[in-house]
């Protein structure tokens, strides 16, 4: 099945680290409102033929929204798509902009899985990534969502900020373990171009975390979220056993997703697209009825093999039945060498069906698929 994505790009602040599209200026959201519900519509005439089992509104900050806004949205989806009867239905929130009354809304929409910006449960980190919460005001977003009936949560924490040690890094991750959600996902700082972070350390204002800090800390991570019993299925996410995100596996399985709003990418057949990162030009792009395309490709054949080797070995591993199939190319035939070169040094493990990652792998991953496949 496939996927559906949402991008609301509305934020009360800009994060300095975010390289995502977004904006806080929110005057024209009843015209993007009425311009994405428009691009669903209009995309839905060549995909009658598929149904979708995962609904994800990402952003920008998605809880911004008023339940009735989010009703409306729901409304185009079900009347345009197949949407199976067990979707998980995941929308981002900030910790800064949910009261108990709204998350009690949200809970009477389809909506059955959050994900919880909280980055770090140290106020003096929060501060210096510019979130407007506070530790103390995630926590009790977090509680306020359970006890609306939101079982199924995930919250973000990111490690290897400038000056963190690794017993801060710890007592975030005892922290959110105490909390007791489903889902972790636990990302390491990047300095991504054209972002504040990046401007400030160029301008030498900050510096990066030594990077065998940043590698003790990742290591930490993996063992200490396995003994809490959350099984790491990509690299930088962690579930409780069944609750792995459906919608973030169609990344790294390669299955289909259609996505709307600016800057929303999609990947369907055997084409990928990008909408323009401008939420002026998108508007007016979808109120005349032309694709707001920023870019569109056709992936070719060798592109859709690397690309599997790389998304599979990131997640769950490379399963050699799916890869003859999609490709018509054996996988252990093909590679013997850079396969016993990852076994060969602790890399990797192999069994009858897939190729998988260990931690030491995993911690190496982009280098290792970059210089052997």
């Amino acid at each position: 099945m496939a996927g559906i994505y949402l991008h609301i790009p509305f934020c009360d602040t800009k994060c300095i680290y975010c390289d995502f599209y977004s904006i806080t200026n929110h005057s024209k959201k009843s015209e993007f409102l009425g311009a994405i519900k428009k691009e669903m519509i209009s995309r839905s005439a060549v995909l009658t033929n598929r149904q979708f089992d995962s609904i994800f509104f990402g952003g920008g900050t998605p809880s911004l929204l008023e339940a009735a806004e989010f009703r409306e949205l729901f409304d185009v989806l079900y009347s345009n798509y197949h949407i199976s009867a067990d979707t998980e239905i995941t929308i981002e929130a900030n910790p800064g902009t949910l009261s108990r009354e709204k998350l009690d809304q949200f809970r009477t929409l389809p909506i059955n899985r959050m994900s919880f910006g909280v980055q770090s449960f140290n106020n003096g980190e929060l501060k210096f990534l510019t979130r407007i919460h506070t530790a103390e005001e995630a926590m009790e977003s977090i509680k306020h969502a359970k006890a609306a009936g939101f079982d199924n949560l995930n919250l973000d924490l990111i490690f290897a900020l400038p000056g963190q040690k690794l017993d801060n890094w710890k007592y975030n991750l005892e922290k959110a373990i105490k909390l007791d959600t489903k889902h972790i996902s636990a990302y390491s700082l990047i300095f991504e171009k054209g972002t504040m972070l990046y401007s400030m350390r160029e301008k030498k204002q900050v510096s990066q975390a030594d990077i065998d800090l940043e590698q003790e800390m990742y290591e930490f991570t993996m063992e200490f979220l396995e003994s809490a019993g959350y099984k790491q299925y990509e690299i930088s996410n962690y579930a409780k056993p069944g609750f792995e995100c459906r919608h973030n596996l169609k990344y790294w399985t390669l299955e289909e997703y259609i996505s709307f709003g600016p800057s929303a990418s999609s990947y369907i057949g055997n084409e990928r697209w990008t909408n323009i990162k401008n939420i002026g030009r998108y508007i007016e792009l979808v109120e005349a009825g032309k694709p707001a395309y920023d870019f569109i490709e056709t992936i070719d054949s060798q592109t859709s093999v690397t690309e599997h080797i790389m998304l599979g070995l990131r997640s769950r591993g490379v399963y050699f039945e799916d890869f003859r199939s999609k490709h018509g190319i054996d996988f252990e035939s093909a590679y013997v060498t850079p396969i016993q070169t990852l076994l060969s040094n602790g890399y990797a493990v192999k069994d009858e069906s897939k190729l998988t990652l260990t931690r030491k792998g995993y911690a190496m991953c982009d280098e290792l698929v970059a210089t052997l496949f």
